[in-house]
């Protein structure tokens, strides 16, 4: 049988689409906050708040098909191609019940959510006005997240480096007419944003529905026939999902604690970190891609059962990571001002942020050690000791957040130190349980 190509030529033909598509998703964000910066810093600090929690609900979801992708991907490396019709369609039941879920909590609870968070009333009005609207886009925000665990767990990912790109451009274009008025479009600002987005998500479903149905191999895959819900095999991938659910929520909730407490230093603080969240998530997008790539890579060896190829491949992709890493840093040093600058034209804005600038262009290289090997973790089927290592990381670094952001009030770069924190215990744990853990014994 044909074993799983973990060479760098095999790594970056999985990975490269993936980059591919997580640079084209992550700029829709950068440029959402680049248009609304020109209608003030409330308007930046809501939609950026707006996006964090929309992903905050969001990525519980992804929890759920992330951990149908490590199963669909150890059945791929177990040749057991059939099977994976079935977690598929268990999957599509779960998402559209748990997306019900979230637009009735987004519609009935968010406002007074945000009322109870933020001292500005500013920030909360325009976050809510984001919400309200981009809620009605999570049904096909995570259809989109059900067929890329699809693709991706069968190592399948070309197609995500042509369709996300056209959805991201029809954004784009959407977010040009809609925030600020083109032709016959109305100006919607914040709002516009965010519809721009529902919009462009539910042509993408569109795309992945009708691919799927005309190319992709129906029958080999037991797609041909819908299979009714299965609570016991929807109970396998809530066994191995459930923990990545959780982690996702604490780690986007720990995301969106961290604005909270800069919100305390002022609407400017909170401005300037809503743009350098813009430059860290979009330069972060290779790591994340390369991240993917070793979790799905880990779950089709273990299901070959080529454990000696793990650590190999782990540090191939960390490698990897490392230039991607250097690359950025090069640039930063040479042109530090020029990132912030495409966010904004206030000069003294633009000064402002270069400290914390400067802070992550060290921690990306701390985040790329850490993150690999966690993700690794994840792959092997071991999402409840991943758990507990994003817990405890998660634990420390809040409490380093709170305490230099709203007892200490510190300097805006000394709260994003908070990154080293964090991704250094991640490190830690991380590859302490890849050396000494039993993670080859984990059957799924």
């Amino acid at each position: 049988m044909k074993t799983l190509d973990t060479s760098i030529k095999g790594i970056l033909k999985v990975t490269t689409p993936l980059v591919i598509s997580g640079v084209a998703m992550n700029l829709v964000g950068v440029i959402d906050i680049m248009l609304v910066a020109g209608l003030g810093e409330a308007e930046v600090g809501g939609t950026g708040n707006g996006q964090i929690l929309y992903a905050l609900l969001f990525v519980i979801g992804m929890g759920f098909t992330s951990g149908m992708q490590i199963i669909i991907g150890r059945r791929n490396g177990e040749h057991d191609y059939r099977a994976i019709g079935s977690l598929f369609y268990q999957g599509f039941y779960f998402v559209l019940f748990f997306a019900t879920l979230l637009f009735l909590f987004i519609q009935l609870f968010i406002p007074s959510i945000l009322g109870g968070l933020f001292d500005s009333v500013n920030v909360v009005e325009y976050a809510t006005i984001y919400m309200k609207t981009r809620g009605y886009g999570i049904f096909f925000t995570l259809l989109n997240l059900l067929f890329i665990g699809f693709f991706v767990g069968i190592t399948k990912t070309n197609i995500l480096g042509y369709f996300t790109p056209f959805i991201s451009v029809l954004n784009i274009g959407l977010d040009l007419a809609l925030i600020n008025g083109y032709g016959p479009f109305p100006e919607m600002g914040v709002e516009g944003a965010a519809l721009a987005s529902v919009i462009s998500e539910g042509a993408g479903t569109l795309l992945f529905v009708i691919y799927t149905w005309k190319y992709v191999d129906l029958s080999k895959f037991g797609l041909q026939t819908i299979i009714p819900f299965n609570w016991t095999q929807t109970k396998v991938i809530l066994d191995v999902s459930s923990p990545i659910m959780l982690q996702n929520a604490i780690t986007i909730g720990a995301w969106f604690s961290f604005f909270t407490f800069v919100e305390h230093l002022g609407e400017r603080a909170l401005a300037i970190s809503q743009i350098i969240r813009g430059i860290y998530m979009f330069v972060m997008v290779p790591i994340f891609s390369l991240a993917d790539a070793t979790n799905t890579f880990v779950s089709n060896l273990m299901g070959e059962k080529n454990f000696d190829k793990i650590i190999p491949l782990l540090l191939k992709t960390m490698g990897l990571g490392f230039l991607v890493n250097l690359s950025f840093f090069i640039l930063v040093s040479f042109y530090p001002e020029f990132s912030v600058s495409l966010f904004t034209t206030d000069a003294s804005l633009v000064k402002d942020a270069m400290p914390p600038l400067m802070v992550i262009t060290y921690s990306m290289f701390v985040f790329t050690l850490a993150f690999l090997p966690f993700r690794a973790v994840s792959g092997t089927g071991n999402t409840l000791t991943a758990l507990i290592i994003e817990s405890t990381g998660v634990a420390i670094y809040l409490v380093y957040t709170y305490y230099v952001a709203v007892i200490a009030e510190m300097e805006l770069y000394v709260v994003w130190t908070s990154e080293f924190v964090y991704f250094g215990f991640m490190l830690i744990l991380s590859a302490g349980y890849l050396k000494w853990g039993n993670w080859r014994a984990r059957e799924i």
